[in-house]
């Protein structure tokens, strides 16, 4: 389950369209930026229930910052490994008739521990066939992790040589190795809103040959770097979005995390996993006298469109520097 800082509070709304005036406020989503006679910030908003909604009045001066991110700025770039053979420290040749091991660490995979770890290990046995070239060697790396790979309906990570994934059900035949290596993308895993986070696995990887009792040759290499893998490349942030959604409802009660069972109370989500969004985040803080003169820091974050961020954001921007009157161009 995906967990979020909090501060004193922390609030997402999930913008469909930015109104000109509040009167104008009749669906989901909708949304207007306005201002009080004395220069104060606030939002009105209709969420998924069909609720209308006020936050806080925001004092321009108490807004540490504000800004505002792009579906692609956030989303979540996957890792692959390449792993190749190292010619300088094994000769093909000479593995015929020779077993290599590949083990591949999968980090993670109950709890955040490291050590909480699963072992994939691939044995490779030399022939004249596969020692043949790298390429042909890499063909044989992939098949044989494949064929150790547990059979899941989401794999732990995805095996591609050539630029084509390989399966515990491809056949041999149907491989065509690459001299560049074999490619692990470490991928998004089963996902479910609030309760289970898809984060893809962290991947660990060992070499091992014994030529003898003595001796133990790493015979590859493993070169990480973000994924080129066309559809393998990015995770959308609306996972995270939407987990963020759940939790921040759940801020306001436990009842909306199910902690009443069966009479908890089920909100209507807005964000669609299927779809991108920006973010405008504003951090300010509400300050009072005497004893309450400790700031206490408050989170305000709107996701929508391109266009829709973009226009809060000018009419944020506005609002701030004493310019905009709460009406703003609709988007």
């Amino acid at each position: 389950m995906a967990n979020f800082n909090t501060n004193q509070a922390r609030h997402l709304y999930v913008a469909g369209t930015k109104q000109s005036a509040v009167a104008n406020i009749a669906n989901a989503g909708d949304i207007y930026v306005g201002t009080t006679a004395t220069g104060e910030l606030y939002f009105v908003y209709k969420n998924g229930d069909g609720i209308v909604t006020r936050s806080d009045t925001i004092n321009a001066a108490n807004i540490e910052y504000f800004n505002k991110k792009t579906a692609a700025q956030l989303a979540h770039k996957l890792i692959a490994h390449t792993i190749a053979v190292d010619t300088n420290a094994v000769t093909l040749a000479n593995l015929v008739g020779k077993t290599v091991t590949l083990t591949v660490n999968v980090q993670e995979y109950i709890s955040l521990s490291p050590a909480d770890q699963i072992s994939i290990v691939a044995e490779i046995t030399g022939d004249s066939t596969n020692t043949a070239s790298a390429a042909a060697f890499h063909k044989a790396v992939a098949y044989a992790l494949a064929q150790a790979m547990p059979k899941r309906a989401i794999p732990l990570f995805r095996i591609f040589s050539n630029g084509t994934e390989v399966t515990p059900d491809t056949a041999l035949a149907d491989i065509t190795g690459a001299s560049g290596g074999v490619v692990l993308v470490a991928t998004p895993q089963k996902w479910i809103r609030g309760k289970m986070s898809n984060d893809p696995f962290k991947l660990q990887v060992a070499f091992n040959y014994q030529p003898d009792n003595n001796t133990d040759i790493a015979w590859g290499t493993d070169t990480v770097a973000a994924s080129a893998i066309s559809g393998y490349s990015v995770l959308s942030n609306s996972y995270q979005l939407a987990d963020l959604e759940y939790f921040c409802l759940g801020e306001r009660g436990d009842d909306k995390r199910g902690s009443y069972w069966p009479n908890n109370y089920e909100p209507t989500y807005m964000i669609n996993v299927a779809s991108n969004y920006d973010v405008l985040t504003i951090q300010y803080y509400w300050q009072g006298h005497a004893e309450n003169i400790q700031k206490s820091p408050r989170t305000i974050q709107i996701a929508g469109s391109n266009a829709v961020i973009s226009a809060l954001y000018d009419a944020v921007d506005a609002a701030i520097n004493g310019t905009g009157s709460g009406s703003g161009a609709g988007a």
